[in-house]
Order: C-alpha cells, then structure tokens, then sequence
C-alpha cells in the first residue's frame, strides 16, 4: 500500500484573504496606488482618480476601484463616489493610517529615541550620558534610515 501523503492544513478564513489581497492588490502596482489615493482623500469618483493618477482612461480608473470594491477595500455610496475601508495587508502592517497620512511605525520609534536623547541629557549624571546619548541616537538614525525606506516602497 503506498503511503498517503500528509494533506496541508486547510489555513484560516483571514489567511486565505490576507494572500489574496497581498497578491491581487498590493501585488499590482496601478491598484495598490488607486487605494492608496482613495485612502488619502477619503472619498473619490473613477473620474477623479483617472485625473489624479494619470491613468489612461477613466474605464480603467473604474475598473481598478471596482476591483478593490470586489475585495472590500472600498465601498461606493448612492452618488457613484468610492470611499476608502482601512486594512493593513502587505506593506500597509508596517504603517499607520491617520487621516491623511501614511506614517511608518518607525517614525514613532524614532520620536521615542529622540526623547530619551533629550532625557538622558537633562537627567543623567556626566559620565552616562554620553553612553545613553550615543545609544539613543544610533536609534534615532537607524529609524530614520527606516522611515525613508518605507515611503520608498509606496507607489
């Protein structure tokens, strides 16, 4: 009798999606972008996302946004206008969505280091702090190294 191979683990509801928004949205360059702007100005039509983007034509600029509707990244109210739903999928886990702003986790590492700069000036005695001072600016520039990095990789 020849042996039966082990079956793979059936994985998660929240997996299967998670993959498959990594590769049908933050996969594609043009349709990560289009929810990236829809995200940034809350709400948009297919019109002003083919202005913005420059896309080629304003069908193309509908079918993106009907694409990330499918996915339930966006949702369109009665007036045909396309309204961002925050997830964090792909490079979105390492950022924070405030408003209109992406910001990368890292920048808030590098506020942290920057103020233990500052309070190992004012609190520590002369010989530690420069210990303390050199360690927390090695933070602070390893995670504004990082920070650019990560708006790098955004379209």
């Amino acid at each position: 009798m020849p042996d039966a191979e082990p079956e793979a683990a059936e994985p998660a509801e929240g997996e299967v999606v998670e993959s498959v928004l990594e590769r049908e949205v933050a996969g594609e360059y043009t349709t990560f972008k289009v929810y990236l702007f829809v995200l940034k100005v809350g709400e948009a039509s297919p019109r002003r996302v083919f202005q913005e983007l420059g896309l080629s034509s304003p069908s193309l600029a509908l079918h993106h946004l009907e694409k990330l509707a499918r996915f339930g990244l966006v949702s369109k109210d009665e007036h045909g206008k396309y309204h961002g739903v925050r997830r964090k999928f792909g490079v979105l886990r390492f950022f924070v969505v405030t408003g209109k702003w992406l910001v990368p986790r890292t920048f808030f590492y590098m506020i942290f280091y920057v103020l233990v700069a500052v309070g190992s000036l004012l609190m520590l005695p002369f010989g530690m702090r420069e210990v303390a001072l050199i360690l927390s600016l090695f933070g602070v520039v390893t995670n504004l190294l990082e920070t650019f990095e990560f708006y790098r990789v955004l379209p």
